[in-house]
């Protein structure tokens, strides 16, 4: 009788002490979120459709089709990335996209690939779960749908924004300078 008592105090105990690891937008999207070097980073791409006062905003598609919105999440310019996020989260900064990446000690991109959505052997073992929706835009380029992973940064470069960048069959992540009007992933951060 002490051992059940015992049991169920600790699982009572546990279950008072987990932390939420889900973050819901205005939409009603739930994301997984994770802890990484003391900071909860989003590990699903961003798909809210609405600024929280409830103001349709400008996306794209991943690869121009919505079937994919759910699995790829949305495409976001610059302007429409500053100010999605949800309450009490904001899109990170260079010295934050340059933080997780660091934990991969060999800047392996394979880290931080979701291994379903890749056409390559990576180990995701962060769980950050990128997953290659490609880029969007309204010029005709290539969207990249499939091949590369495209994460905005806050930090500008002159009238550039910074993007993280994973590709296909490249194992080192790299991070390169966009037109503020094409449509990138987002990921937010807690402030």
């Amino acid at each position: 009788m002490i051992r059940v008592h015992f049991i169920l105090l600790l699982i009572f105990l546990l279950s008072c002490t987990s932390e939420k690891r889900t973050l819901t937008d205005v939409d009603g999207n739930e994301y997984s979120v994770k802890l990484f070097e003391g900071k909860l980073w989003m590990t699903e791409n961003l798909r809210v459709t609405k600024t929280s006062e409830g103001e349709k905003i400008s996306f794209y598609y991943p690869n121009s089709d919505t079937a994919y919105a759910q699995i790829y999440g949305l495409l976001y310019n610059y302007a429409t990335a500053c100010t999605v996020c949800p309450s009490g989260w904001r899109l990170p900064t260079n010295e934050e996209w340059d933080k997780l990446f660091a934990l991969a000690s060999d800047n392996n991109a394979g880290n931080f690939k979701d291994q379903n959505y890749w056409d390559e052997v990576n180990e995701n073992s962060s769980t950050f779960s990128a997953r290659p929706a490609g880029s969007g835009n309204v010029e005709g380029h290539d969207n990249f749908f499939g091949y590369k992973s495209y994460f905005l940064s806050k930090t500008l470069d002159d009238e550039f924004a910074w993007t993280y960048i994973l590709e296909k069959g490249e194992s080192l992540t790299r991070k390169a300078s966009q037109h503020t009007t094409y449509g990138f992933s987002v990921r937010c951060v807690k402030d």
